[in-house]
């Protein structure tokens, strides 16, 4: 290995790992023997002389014409956390707190596909569209941080996708606007600059991969009995709720984790028993 590559390799780990510590997961259902080994299955990110990084490019120029009408919820999701993306397609408040049984079965999946990312993220060291392109990206506080970092497959994707097919095993008749939350919050990477359209693509194909062994694990299994019955008992409305004001304007407002909420101009927010989305 040369020194370039020795380098990157160094960076690339150290950004990922920096990732998964901000993120407090549950453990994963499977051991890293367990899981369907995607250096195996995955392909490799095509090279910049083939018709598919075409496709890759004219998904980037796409991005940048999408800043002005998406650009804000873009970045949004790019630091939200993912009860706080999914909680509006799911038709709940979602958070460790209010939901721990879900929030478990969900974040426990989502650690089985990142471990999965993580061995080929150290495989495949490809350039952000941003660096490669020598552009500031849409959030340029973090190009610094991740302009040497690999960005296939797309981690924001791998999660996203993993989060989603959980939540749609708890909720099947949420699953196509699940789905579709998980669809966009993928393709918001690509207009901040971050990532090519087939690292994202690739994201998708390691969940699918991952989550077909995960869901039928004996551990996943016991954990959505659970997930199940706190959804429905939230959904019967028997879980917990905002108190209700008799005047809507004077209705207090709250956290995921319920605590009063100061700042409602952004986030998710929990207010008359309803979950509003402020971007």
């Amino acid at each position: 290995m040369n020194r370039k590559k020795f380098f990157l390799l160094c960076v690339s780990t150290l950004a990922s790992l920096c990732v998964l510590a901000q993120v407090q997961y549950a453990d994963p259902y499977l051991s890293d023997d367990a899981r369907p080994n995607a250096s195996l299955w995955l392909p490799e990110p095509p090279s910049q002389l083939s018709g598919e990084f075409y496709n890759d490019y004219y998904f980037y120029v796409w991005g940048k014409s999408q800043r002005e009408a998406r650009g804000e919820e873009a970045v949004w999701n790019s630091t939200a956390s993912l009860n706080e993306v999914f909680s509006e397609s799911m038709g709940i408040a979602i958070s460790p707190e209010l939901t721990p049984e879900i929030w478990k079965l969900a974040s426990g999946a989502t650690s089985d596909a990142m471990a999965e990312k993580k061995r080929v993220k150290n495989l495949y060291q490809r350039i952000r569209p941003f660096t490669t392109f020598g552009e500031p990206s849409l959030t340029p506080e973090t190009d610094e941080e991740e302009a040497f970092s690999s960005c296939y497959p797309s981690g924001h994707s791998v999660a996203g996708w993993m989060f989603a097919l959980a939540l749609s095993t708890v909720a099947p008749e949420r699953t196509a606007e699940i789905l579709v939350c998980a669809r966009e919050y993928a393709l918001d990477r690509v207009i901040c600059g971050h990532h090519w359209k087939s690292d994202i693509d690739a994201g998708m194909m390691l969940s699918m991969g991952v989550f077909s062994n995960v869901v039928v694990s004996e551990a996943y299994q016991q954990q959505l009995v659970k997930a199940r019955a706190e959804y429905k008992r939230i959904k019967e409305g028997t879980g917990v709720e905002a108190p209700k004001a008799a005047n809507t304007q004077d209705a207090p407002m709250f956290h995921l984790d319920g605590t009063p909420a100061t700042d409602v101009s952004r986030g998710i927010i929990v207010t008359q028993g309803q979950t509003v989305l402020r971007k």
